[in-house]
Formats: structure tokens, sequence, C-alpha cells
């Protein structure tokens, strides 16, 4: 591996380039899920899994935490309400107002219990900080194939909106276009809005946002006259605007070869890494088979290439983006879980990872009379922030995540953060007159 190390604004910058790269193996899962997710909770740095099929006609709703940190799985000893599979967690901010301030929750859309064509339209959530599991009694989910609830339908979020689109029923037979955005935020019974339908109705597409566009990518459409679950894996893939909905979805490139059913995770331009810009591809499905086949997609060019390949050909699994500040071995990386390999009773224990090099943030610290470290500045709900100097007017700073990238830009005195995440961050100054150089950055945590 590649490494440079580059001075910018007072912080370090990280570029790493990958040479010869591949997946490696994670710790094995105490559990063997298939048609599941996972999502990352920045508050207690861990990973969260909601249930999953554990064969044919078996599902469980116990929830399980992964830690990076220490490479450990644990029962977190709480179920989801209604035990589903075929589903993707969705990190939200809601105004349930939990005990503790508790309002950020892993949500999943619908689902599918045990034997299909049991399917769902409920929603439910899970909040990890005060271990946590409710079922919405409003605001079901809405979309349907033909007459009938979809399922295997993929969700996302941007902006604290959840957008689900797609899915299919085995009771009518039929593969959903339908697009649908949900606000948490919303007034109860009235969260859902339905937006510019697909021009290829599908089931399972593979889902990644790069600077406010949303790709759905492959994915089943149901095989015409059949009366069973038979699904037809397809290529085609489309984009739509998040930031102009009304305008429709467009077609970009086509995926070298048919893919479903596997986990998509989205760079933004800006994002200050190897893959900025790009979607990457993790698995591909075949339906009824699975490969270990991984694409990348370049944005700015709409095109692809192929992408190292997974050690375990697999489908149906979890995807999770693990960021540097979890800690631990495979950080940041994009990680994959479980899935399903050869028949519907083998579920996959063993987890894969893929380090991304991102240009990352990290502090540079002054030297201190002391050797002890500077302990990170803990805010809750407002960062205040004072420019330095008497130039004010000429002085400015700005937020950044722990990838580097600009989350908020700070002015004098109060700043909101309490819609943000909790996690780590770091506050970068600009210079305050002509020639003179920025300061280091500075660790703040955002807690609840």
């Amino acid at each position: 591996m590649r490494n440079t190390v580059l001075a910018l604004a007072g912080i370090t910058l990280l570029a790493g380039i990958a040479a010869g790269q591949t997946w490696a193996n994670g710790p094995q899962s105490p559990f063997a899920y298939m048609r599941f997710d996972g999502e990352y909770f920045p508050a207690t740095a861990k990973v969260y899994f909601l249930g999953g099929r554990i064969g044919s006609s078996t599902t469980l709703g116990d929830i399980y935490s992964y830690t990076p940190m220490t490479g450990e799985y644990a029962d977190v000893g709480v179920n989801m309400p209604l035990a589903v599979s075929n589903y993707d967690v969705c990190l939200l901010r809601d105004d349930h107002d939990l005990p503790n301030g508790d309002t950020f929750g892993l949500y999943i859309v619908g689902g599918r219990y045990d034997v299909a064509p049991n399917f769902l339209d409920s929603v439910q959530v899970y909040y990890p900080t005060s271990n946590t599991a409710e079922m919405l009694h409003t605001d079901a989910f809405p979309g349907r194939a033909g007459d009938s609830i979809a399922v295997a339908h993929s969700a996302i979020v941007h902006d604290n909106i959840l957008y689900a689109m797609g899915g299919f029923s085995q009771a009518s037979h039929a593969t959903s276009n339908q697009t649908w955005s949900f606000d948490p935020l919303g007034t109860p019974g009235s969260r859902w809005s339905r937006l510019a339908d697909m021009p290829l109705p599908r089931a399972y597409p593979i889902v990644a946002i790069v600077d406010s566009f949303l790709f759905a990518c492959g994915g089943d459409t149901v095989v015409p006259g059949s009366t069973a679950d038979s699904l037809l894996p397809r290529s085609q893939c489309q984009r739509l605007n998040l930031n102009d909905t009304a305008a429709g979805w467009a077609a970009v490139a086509d995926l070298p070869a048919a893919s479903d059913q596997a986990r998509g995770f989205g760079f933004d331009s800006d994002n200050p890494g190897d893959f900025a810009g790009d979607i990457i591809i993790a698995g591909r499905g075949v339906w009824p088979d699975e490969s270990a086949h991984c694409y990348i997609y370049h944005v700015a060019s709409d095109s692809w290439d192929t992408f190292p390949s997974l050690a375990q050909r697999r489908r149906n699994h979890a995807g999770v983006y693990i960021p540097a500040e979890a800690g631990g071995t495979g950080v940041p990386g994009i990680w994959v879980f479980g899935g399903r390999q050869g028949m519907e009773t083998l579920g996959l224990k063993v987890s894969e990872y893929y380090v991304i090099n991102p240009i990352g943030v990290e502090e540079r610290h002054e030297k201190q009379a002391s050797s002890s470290r500077p302990e990170p500045t803990i805010v809750r709900g407002v960062l205040f922030w004072e420019a330095r100097g008497t130039r004010q007017t000429a002085c400015g700073a700005e937020l950044l995540d722990v990838s580097g990238r600009n989350v908020l830009d700070l002015k004098p005195g109060s700043n909101d953060v309490s819609w943000f995440p909790p996690g780590v961050y770091f506050v970068r100054e600009e210079p305050t007159a002509v020639g003179r150089e920025p300061s280091a950055a500075t660790k703040v945590v955002v807690a609840r």
C-alpha cells in the first residue's frame, strides 16, 4: 500500500491508494442470518443487526450488536416486536423523546415473516441508547406491488429522509416501480409521500447515494406469467436527483452483468478518499445463485469497472460502512455480514471487510509542557465557537466529520448541533490574516 501524507490547513490528510488489496475475513458472528441488514450507530460505536432468517421458514427477531473496537458480538437482550427478514436498516432522528433524549433510532420498513407470502407493511424502530424496540402505530408502508403488500423493496437515508423503492409480491405475481419518502419528523399519519416511479419495476434494487443522487442498480423482476417465486436478475441502472425529485428517474450506464440482492456503498465526490464519487457494489446475487463478484461505478464518467471479489460468494447479506472513529480492525471500511450461500438452510457466519483508505482527519497536537494528551471537548446540543483575534469578520471555522468532510460552517457564538448524530467531530479555524497558518484541528464529541 502506498501512503501519501499531506498537510492542509492544520489537519494531516492521509491519502491511501490500495495496490493489490483484497477483502479480509472479520470475526465470525454467533448467528447465521440471511436476508437482513445492519447499521453503525455513532453514539455507542457499535453495529446493530435487527434479526433475520435462519432457514427457509424460520425468522428470528433477536437483535445483535458488533463492537468494532473489540471484534465482539453480543445479544442485546431485546427482540424486535415483529421478527422479519428482507429489510434494510436506516438511521433516523425522530421526535419520540424516549428517556435520556433518545431520539436516534434504527428503522426497518416492512419485511417478511416465516413462510412467504407473509409480507408486512409495518414500520419498526430500535433505539440503541435506551435498548428499546417499538413498532409505529401510524404510517404503515404504503408501497404496493399490484394490489398486494410489497416485500424486497430497498431503503436508504439522505438528510434524515428515508427513501424506499421497488419490491414484489408473490400473491399478485407483480413487481413494484413505486418510490416513497418517509419523514420521521413529519405529522403522524402523514409521514409518507409518493415520488416519481422507477422506469423499471423491480425488487431488491441495489441502492446508494452520491452527491444527493439516489442510484438504483440491478435488482429482480418477477418472470412474466410465473406462478412461483421466479425472479429475473437485471442490469439496468437509474438515478433520481433528491434535490429535484419531480424531474423523475434518469438512466445511467448498465451494470457489467445482471446483479441483485447485494449491497451498495456510495461516496460523495468531496469525500476525501480513494473512492470519491464512486459506488461500490459488494457481492452479486444472480438469482437463484450467488456470486463473489464486485463492481465499482464512477459517477463522473458514467462507467463501471470490476472491483476485488469477495472471498465468499453470497447474497442477501448485510452491508455496513464502519468509520475510523469506531476503532479496531478493518476501519474505516465497508463490511459484509452473513447472507445466503447455496441453499436457504445455509447462512454464512463469516464477515468480510475492505479497508477504505480515506484522506481522513488526524489531530495535530502542539508540543505540551505536560506529556498528557488534551481531552476532547464534549458538547450537547450547542457548540459555542469564539473567533480568535480582533478581526473576527475575517476569521471563519468549520465543523468536520472524521473523514474530513465539512458538515457545518460555524459562526461566532452558539451553533446548533442537536440534529447531528452523536460521535467525534473536529473544528478547524481558518487563518485570521493573510500569511498566517490555520489553526490545528480541535476534537469535539457530540453527545446526548
